[in-house]
């Protein structure tokens, strides 16, 4: 039997997916997720950046990742390292993924930078490099990414990562993540003639690691649901919103939050 709309599968399209750093980030499993899908995927991240939070740098891990992602299917994941705040570095990640998987049917920006600070404590530098990595660093990707893109008129797809406001005592990465929102919005009007939607995903609280555990068990005292957010929540959205059926959502903010965000009381 003939099928008029091939699957992914059969297209085996390719995924820039950045900010890669540990197997309990969310772009571990968002690449997990668009592999099983069928997916070929390069993959970004700054160990450096990695090595100054307090989950560190493991390269282990990352290779883990990589290794897991062959056992799914093999030939179809690579890693490219590259700091974000580096305005050559989109071109040095397209022309490698470009180079070892095809051409990028879509590119999902996960990356960010974040360091706590409130208004009196952030200085002029930590502020401009939360708005080098997150917000400049989404713009100069999706900018590398249209200008590149040829693929089928409606299924090119840039999806962006944010979070919940009002984030007290992170005002540089607040201020980024309002910036990439409005970005997203901006860019979803401007590329929608081309062909290419622009979505923006925050996944609210989620358990990457980085909580407490006091700060879990507030989160889910707290959350509408009654949990936390896992990585796979929003994993899975991210693979409905570059697939064929995602094709008539675009210039939105999706909560997938549980109803953080809206819900609580």
């Amino acid at each position: 039997m003939q099928l008029d709309h091939p699957t992914l599968l059969e297209y085996s399209p390719v995924a820039i997916i950045t900010g890669l750093s540990r197997r309990a980030g969310l772009a571990a499993m968002v690449s997990f997720e668009m592999r099983r899908a069928g997916w070929r995927v390069g993959l970004t991240g700054w160990p450096r950046y990695d090595s100054k939070m307090p989950w560190g740098d493991d390269p282990f891990d990352r290779l883990s990742i990589l290794e897991e992602l062959e056992v799914i299917s093999p030939g179809g994941a690579i890693f490219v390292e590259a700091d974000l705040s580096d305005v050559g570095a989109p071109q040095v990640i397209f022309d490698q993924v470009e180079e070892e998987l095809g051409n990028v049917d879509a590119l999902i920006n996960v990356h960010t930078h974040s360091m706590p600070g409130g208004l009196l404590e952030t200085s002029a530098a930590e502020f401009d490099r939360h708005m080098a990595v997150n917000a400049r660093g989404t713009f100069l990707m999706s900018a590398e990414y249209a200008r590149r893109w040829h693929g089928v008129p409606g299924s090119g797809r840039i999806v962006n990562f944010t979070s919940s406001l009002p984030l007290t005592g992170e005002i540089a990465y607040a201020a980024s993540k309002g910036a990439t929102e409005w970005l997203t919005v901006a860019a979803a009007s401007e590329l929608a003639g081309r062909g290419i939607t622009v979505n923006a995903v925050n996944p609210g609280p989620n358990n990457t690691g980085w909580m407490s555990q006091e700060l879990k068990h507030r989160v889910a005292s707290e959350s509408p649901l009654g949990r936390l957010g896992i990585p796979m929540d929003v994993a899975k959205l991210i693979v409905f919103l570059c697939s064929p059926a995602g094709g008539w959502i675009t210039g939105q903010i999706l909560n997938c939050d549980g109803g953080w965000d809206r819900l609580r009381g």
